[in-house]
């Protein structure tokens, strides 16, 4: 497992929300203003930086903490974000923050920030407002800031994170999830679509990287005749920290229509169409074309490898 740590400094609250944003997404987390930085900071294995860009510059507190921790910046896996009036000058100067901490920055985000003219001190009012006109840019209130663009950035962010994981050899891997498939038959399916979102529980059987399920109906349909993405639970009881075992699927359901693939599915499953024919109402088959498999199992981590291991198929 892949602990992350944010910190952050923020001048009016702009930088301090995209850090918050950040963390939720980027869990197991925890994120600190550089003020509150501690030793206990320093276990964490990626550390994310954030900082708001005033008049050409990073906080100065930030500035200071790049600079007096440059040798324990220089053993982590680093991504730097900023909140900031004017793109182009926020990847200038992040740019310049990479080159100072080497070839340690995994990822960049320049993030749209909020002036409010009538929060600032005399001093920032006064920078701000020359490096306004410097810029051609409005000397009046802007908001540029966009939790959408945050969101995305951050789970970026999250996909560059687990190509950390200390990683199973990957045909071991798909063995180990076809395993744990194959023993199990019950999941929770999700689909959401226009407003609507449904989690069912639902018994399938799995068959070469796709999920079969059998339904009579019900509202999951109607989002799945809008929207095809679907995410698939499976997961055993919890008990305790050390017994950890379930996976979160993501992957394209379809309404199986093809009368071959319906009854090979169906014996399969030790029925017959027969049996089907006979029954007083339709059974309708899902097929769920299986992405990617997020499995999370302690027993990878008495292997010596991450708890969390992710598979694309």
């Amino acid at each position: 497992m892949i602990k992350t740590l944010i910190l952050y400094e923020s001048r009016y609250g702009s930088t301090w929300e995209a850090a918050n944003i950040i963390s939720l997404i980027m869990g197991p987390s925890r994120r600190y203003p550089v003020s509150q930085f501690a030793d206990a900071c320093r276990d964490f294995d990626l550390i994310v930086i954030g900082t708001p860009i005033y008049n050409g510059k990073i906080h100065p507190k930030m500035a200071t903490f790049l600079e007096n921790e440059r040798e324990w910046l220089d053993e982590k896996k680093i991504a730097l974000f900023c909140t900031c009036l004017n793109g182009s000058d926020g990847l200038r100067v992040l740019r310049e923050v990479e080159d100072s901490l080497g070839g340690n920055v995994l990822e960049l985000g320049i993030l749209g920030g909020r002036l409010e003219m009538d929060r600032l001190n005399e001093r920032d009012y006064q920078a701000l407002t020359k490096y306004l006109s410097k810029e051609g840019l409005p000397s009046q209130g802007m908001d540029l800031f966009n939790r959408e663009e945050i969101i995305d950035w951050a789970l970026r962010l999250k996909d560059i994170r687990d190509d950390l994981l200390d990683k199973l050899p990957l045909s071991e891997l798909r063995g180990d999830v076809e395993k744990f498939l194959k023993q199990r038959n019950t999941c929770t399916l999700a689909t959401a679509s226009h407003g609507r979102i449904r989690a069912t529980p639902l018994e399938y059987i799995y068959n070469q990287g796709q999920l079969y399920i059998l339904s009579e109906g019900g509202e999951k349909f109607a989002n799945l005749l809008s929207r095809s993405m679907v995410s698939v639970a499976v997961y055993d009881d919890y008990t305790d920290m050390d017994n950890l075992c379930g996976m979160q699927i993501t992957g394209q359901a379809n309404i199986v229509e093809d009368l071959d693939e319906y009854s090979r599915i169906i014996k399969m499953k030790g029925m017959s169409m027969e049996f089907i024919r006979s029954l007083p109402l339709d059974l309708n088959m899902i097929r769920v074309n299986i992405e990617k498999v997020e499995f999370l199992n302690s027993e990878f981590k008495k292997q010596g490898y991450s708890s969390r291991q992710v598979l694309h198929f």
